[in-house]
């Protein structure tokens, strides 16, 4: 809830709170009534505003002024307690023999200066008092009744809040946009309460919605910008009524006008959630594409400064199959700081170029990753690319620093890439023992006892071909 820091001066006459939150909200608008009815409504509403009009209200006194007057001096100076004896001794003991206007000003005073000293239960009974006077001038009616709404918001009692500013709206043919606003978030405010049922929630939200909406409209008609937490309400209730294309329609708004970092995030993320969600490929195609481009348009606006934001945007290159930008993210990230140098980041980096088919720039990163590893399994992974550079010294290296290190899968498999990069090294007597390690799992046992024999059979014949030769 927003916090009211100060309400303007109370005038002796009829003000007494002025301003108070703005958040977003607007006139309801009419729908599916007949013309009948409306003609009947429209009668309606003419004697009720015909019936204020003939209210005839009675004159204040000098005297009575003049009290008012002192006690204004004392609030000007900020000195409440001093104001509202000066009400006490000026006015308080002959209230009935004051006339009903000049009741009213009493208790709207009071209500001020209960206000100002943050008395709030005493203050809205003082209201109440300046609403049970009679011929009370509408004017004074419709400012102390809002007040009240206002009053009753700031105690977050809601319910009272939004009865107290639909009396208000009775009488206002033309509202403007600000009390609308402040409806609109009562009703936000009431779906929020501790120990609400998510469906109860919704049913407020609704009713708060199109206050909202006709607030924004009512800006846009005076050609002046509604205001960016206007739409921020509507988004939250939007999203907690699980509205999702709603919600997408305002934060794309929003980075138009607004081009926040939490928006673009926001909006990413709903995008993904869409995704996800989407019973048809084609539509979760387009929004994952969506996704990426809106994060990307983060990202090149210099918004994601988190190590975690840009390690997402890495993550959402490779989904994409854009490995060469995720590495470029990563790369850059962790050169100026903001990612993380651990094991994860380092094995991320490493993946991104083996996908991005450069295996030689994954090496460096492949190496940190593994020497920083719990167990073997990285080492393995190293081992594997230099097989596929064709390096099987380097490779029958790290495949044993793996099985050296442990904790691995299979450490069966690991065992048989030694061993073959063993063989293509010529180094027969040695793959023999990798292989020998290999056969004591039933799992690579057949292929590592046809590998042993195989290489029975060469060594024979190599040893044959030596004879032959020599």
């Amino acid at each position: 809830m927003n916090k009211i820091t100060r309400l303007t001066k109370a005038l002796v006459s009829v003000t007494a709170l002025c301003g108070v939150m703005a958040v977003a909200t607007v006139a309801p608008v009419m729908t599916g009534i007949s013309d009948q009815a409306f003609a009947a409504s429209t009668d309606k509403d003419k004697r009720k505003y015909e019936d204020r009009k003939t209210r005839r209200t009675p004159a204040l006194s000098e005297k009575i002024y003049k009290v008012l007057g002192k006690a204004q001096e004392q609030a000007d100076l900020n000195d409440y307690p001093a104001a509202l004896q000066v009400l006490e001794d000026g006015l308080g003991y002959k209230l009935q023999k004051l006339n009903s206007y000049e009741r009213a000003q009493y208790h709207n005073f009071k209500g001020f200066l209960y206000y100002s000293q943050e008395k709030y239960n005493e203050a809205l009974r003082s209201y109440e008092d300046v609403l049970r006077q009679e011929n009370l001038p509408a004017a004074m009616e419709d400012t102390t009744v809002y007040t009240m709404a206002q009053l009753y918001f700031i105690k977050e009692d809601y319910k009272s809040s939004i009865k107290m500013m639909l009396r208000w709206l009775e009488y206002q043919p033309s509202p403007t946009a600000q009390p609308l606003v402040l409806l609109g978030q009562a009703y936000y405010s009431l779906g929020t309460v501790d120990g609400i049922s998510e469906a109860q929630a919704a049913v407020e939200f609704k009713k708060g919605i199109p206050y909202i909406l006709d607030a924004i409209e009512l800006y846009k008609a005076s050609d002046k910008q509604p205001k960016e937490n206007w739409y921020l309400l509507l988004r939250v209730m939007y999203f907690e009524m699980k509205e999702n294309q709603k919600v997408v329609d305002i934060l794309e708004l929003l980075v138009n006008k607004w081009p926040k970092k939490e928006y673009w995030l926001q909006l990413a993320g709903m995008y993904g959630e869409m995704g996800s969600d989407a019973k048809s490929e084609k539509v979760r195609e387009a929004l994952e594409k969506k996704q990426l481009a809106t994060y990307e348009t983060a990202y090149r606006q210099g918004f994601l400064a988190k190590g975690s934001e840009l390690v997402n945007m890495s993550q959402l290159y490779m989904y994409h199959e854009a490995p060469y930008w995720a590495s470029v993210v990563l790369e850059k990230g962790m050169k100026a700081g903001t990612i993380e140098k651990d094991k994860k980041n380092y094995e991320n980096l490493a993946q991104a170029r083996i996908n991005a088919q450069d295996m030689r720039q994954s090496l460096k990163p492949l190496r940190t990753a593994a020497e920083l590893s719990k167990n073997g399994e990285l080492y393995k992974k190293l081992g594997q690319v230099y097989m596929q550079l064709d390096d099987y010294k380097n490779a029958a290296k790290f495949l044993g620093f793996a099985l050296k290190k442990g904790g691995l899968k299979r450490r069966d498999s690991v065992a048989v890439y030694q061993g073959m990069c063993y063989f293509n090294l010529g180094q027969l007597d040695k793959a023999r023992k990798s292989f020998e390690i290999a056969v004591k799992d039933k799992r690579s046992r057949k292929q590592a006892r046809k590998w042993i024999s195989y290489l029975s059979r060469e060594k024979k014949r190599l040893k044959q071909i030596k004879e032959f030769l020599g």
